[in-house]
């Protein structure tokens, strides 16, 4: 089954942000409860943008009517409709800087309240007369705009939800956060707090039922929470993840649920950041587990989906997709196939209810706007040009142009996304770090990458420069990182604008950059032999707070526990593990990972030494994490060896040119197999083609840092080390880390 939509632009408007469009309900055909499910009527399209404007539109007879538009003022972070209980949701809320706004839908302001949050308001949920307002870390619950309760969270809160579970009058908070959590609260407690793969980037809560949401993740994934409101039983499951041969999905930006087809079950709706809109069929309306989505729509329009809403707009009686991007382009995915309903001559071949007949005058009118509006833009580009010639008098501002940016490490591949984004055809992106990266490629990217050679005395270890095509306006960078080196990637994007002018945006490489954070770690994990590393001295919990946050990625920004504090991080490639627990004057690191102890070390002694604060060092380091180590990374080592050899065998048989069966048959049944299974190696060996590289240099570095600890340099033993790598034995590999000759004199563990 295919699902046939058809596009129709309605109208531009600022640029806009996540939450920010809404269908207000038709004035017939609803339920109580709110239900979408008959909406036949067309409806009318709320929409807030960054230049604080709020305007409500719909379409008749194929015309736009603007209802009501609202002056510029502070960005709009947040659009949600809202009503009494029982009652249609018709009422329209939009949230800026600190202050909540309520318009009917004429246009009438009957709400201004300004909130206690000393934060801007980043994400809101309004159910009856309850508000839910969320900041970076404050969340605030308002019944008639008396508060209620509030919540400090140490992550950055992504997104809020409200559940009402049906006949009661309860009210169940959950909270997306950036550290990878979702977190549940009732009456502003948390009640629960579930771990999650992967960022979470948006929730969504289907009307009428009470107990389930959705999350979509900036892995691309979209599962489905069923929580049990009498106990702490979560079930989850997962609608939509990556499939083989569809590539890596981008991150979620939106989700809805609408009836598109009428035949009452609701479809999933999912838009993500590389603007791709997929829509699912899902076997059951009442959100069962165990069901299957089936994909039966998928397009991508190139610029990142900010918000989508299922309804009818266009034309009465054909339900549609609204969609709205981040540059502000608002259009429809309709049912009604408007190529069909024209005819050649201009005329409707085919009567559409609320619709005329006869369409020529219309698309005389549109020609004409057309051709008046590209004359518009001669004039204007003409006049613009000249004002910024050098002998001119004229002046020229520089734009300060918002760019929408990601900075994603994928567990998947151990490799980190820089999604960027801005309202402007981007002309090229320049990259400077001085950080030791690899680019990889990205199959989605038309930009033509060239690299330049870095001078170690400059500091650079990376300058290269992407040349985008035209119309290009957003581009996805896929880097690997080598923990250990640290420094800053620095992103200078030029857009295809005069004067010429380019912004610059900086992003941390961390030492331990391959690290994430677990939250709930089981004594499984924790039983592995581990190396400790204790520091004494006089800092405070902050300090070492700070210094943490800028050696690991994910800890939250800000502490609001007294005493020690415990985090446990996992090493996405090889699943290592670190413990840290710190508080004031004292701190404690335990690893499975000898490098990673070392490498924290020395950061840590670095930044201390630039406060003059005096530590006390000592490292206590367990042998038998060398076999522990090594058997856990065993299985990649033998599947990439394995795998690099097959390809060079595969590409040498592929030099034979055998061209019939005979020759064919001569082959043994090895090199049979390999010649028919050639396309398969060849693909996963160039999607991870330095991964053994990878591999070695981690236990390369592993045997280093043990005996850098025990005051050895054993640089001059890694050609032997490969060597026993490139021919893989566990007992001789574990011996070698065992006992190191130098000169006549053998060096082993005690």
């Amino acid at each position: 089954m295919e699902l046939e939509l058809t596009r129709v632009d309605y109208t531009n408007v600022g640029l806009t942000g996540p939450n920010c469009l809404q269908l207000l309900p038709p004035t017939t055909n609803v339920t109580a409860s709110g239900s979408n499910s008959g909406y036949k009527q067309q409806q009318k399209v709320a929409i807030g943008d960054q230049d604080g404007v709020l305007q409500v539109f719909s379409m008749k007879k194929d015309e736009l009517q603007v209802h009501f538009k609202t002056l510029p003022n502070e960005k709009i972070a947040s659009v949600k409709l809202g009503g009494q209980s029982g009652s249609v949701a018709d009422k329209i809320f939009t949230a800026s800087e600190n202050k909540v706004r309520g318009f009917n839908k004429k246009g009438k302001l009957f709400l201004a309240f300004e909130t206690s949050l000393t934060e801007t308001i980043r994400s809101m949920c309004v159910s009856g007369s309850d508000l839910l307002v969320c900041g970076n870390h404050v969340y605030n619950h308002y019944r008639d705009c008396k508060e209620v309760g509030s919540y400090l969270c140490g992550d950055v809160i992504v997104d809020v939800a409200a559940l009402c579970p049906n006949n009661t009058s309860r009210l169940i908070t959950v909270l997306a956060c950036s550290g990878r959590v979702l977190r549940i609260l009732e009456h502003a407690r948390v009640r629960q707090t579930l771990e999650l793969e992967s960022v979470p980037t948006v929730l969504y809560a289907p009307k009428g039922i009470g107990d389930r949401i959705l999350c979509g993740f900036s892995d691309g994934s979209v599962i489905l929470f069923h929580l049990n409101l009498l106990s702490t039983e979560v079930k989850r499951e997962v609608l939509v993840a990556d499939r083989e041969g569809e590539g890596i999905l981008s991150a979620v930006t939106c989700i809805a649920t609408y009836d598109l087809s009428g035949d009452g079950k609701e479809e999933l709706i999912v838009g993500r950041r590389d603007g791709t809109l997929q829509v699912f069929v899902m076997n059951s309306d009442e959100y069962q587990f165990e069901m299957e989505c089936t994909q039966i729509y998928r397009e991508n329009f190139n610029e990142s989906i900010s918000a989508l809403q299922g309804g009818c707009v266009g034309a009465t009686n054909y339900t549609e997709i609204v969609v709205c991007t981040y540059s502000g382009l608002i259009f429809g995915l309709t049912t009604q196939c408007i190529s069909k309903s024209l005819g050649d001559n201009g005329t409707r071949a085919e009567k559409s209810p609320g619709t005329p007949i006869d369409s020529s005058a219309k698309l005389q009118r549109i020609r004409a706007e057309i051709y008046e509006l590209e004359q518009t833009i001669a004039k204007e580009r003409e006049r613009y040009q000249h004002s910024t010639q050098a002998l001119s008098s004229g002046l020229s501002a520089i734009p300060m142009l918002p760019i929408n940016d990601s900075f994603v490490l994928s567990k998947d591949d151990a490799t980190f996304l820089l999604s960027l984004e801005i309202p402007t055809p981007i002309e090229h992106v320049l990259l400077q770090c001085d950080a030791p990266i690899t680019l990889l490629d990205v199959e989605k990217n038309t930009a033509v990458v060239s690299f330049s050679e870095c001078d170690k005395l400059s500091g650079n270890s990376l300058l290269a420069s992407y040349r985008c095509q035209l119309n290009t306006n957003r581009i996805d960078l896929k880097f690997r990182t080598i923990e250990g080196q640290s420094g800053t990637l620095q992103v200078y994007i030029t857009p295809n604008l005069q004067p010429k002018c380019c912004q610059l945006k900086r992003y941390p490489i961390k030492p331990l950059s391959l690290h994430m954070i677990v939250h709930n770690a089981t004594d499984e994990m924790l039983a592995r032999p581990m190396n400790t590393l204790t520091l004494k001295g006089p800092f405070s919990q902050a300090e070492m707070h700070n210094w943490m946050i800028n050696s690991i990625p994910e800890l939250p920004e800000k502490l609001y526990e007294s005493g020690k504090v415990q985090y446990t991080f996992r090493h996405v490639f090889i699943g290592t593990m670190l413990v840290c627990e710190y508080g004031k004057g004292e701190a404690t690191f335990r690893s499975d990972n000898i490098s990673t102890i070392s490498i924290l070390k020395d950061f840590i002694t670095k930044e201390a030494t630039k406060k003059r604060i005096k530590l006390e060092i000592s490292t206590s380091i367990n042998e038998s994490t060398i076999p522990s180590l090594i058997k856990l990374i065993e299985p990649m080592i033998l599947h990439y060896n394995k795998l690099t050899k097959d390809y060079q065998l595969a590409q040498a048989l592929l030099d034979l040119d055998i061209r019939d069966d005979d020759e064919f048959n001569t082959l043994s049944e090895e090199y049979r197999a390999l010649v028919r299974n050639q396309h398969a190696i060849g693909t996963e060996f160039r999607k991870q083609p330095t991964i053994l590289n990878r591999i070695y240099g981690i236990l390369t570095d592993l045997y280093i840092d043990k005996f850098k600890f025990k005051g050895v340099n054993v640089k001059t033993k890694l050609p032997q080390l490969i060597e026993l790598l490139e021919n893989y034995s566990y007992d001789e590999l574990v011996q070698f880390y065992s006992v190191i000759k130098a000169g006549d004199e053998e060096i082993g563990d005690t």
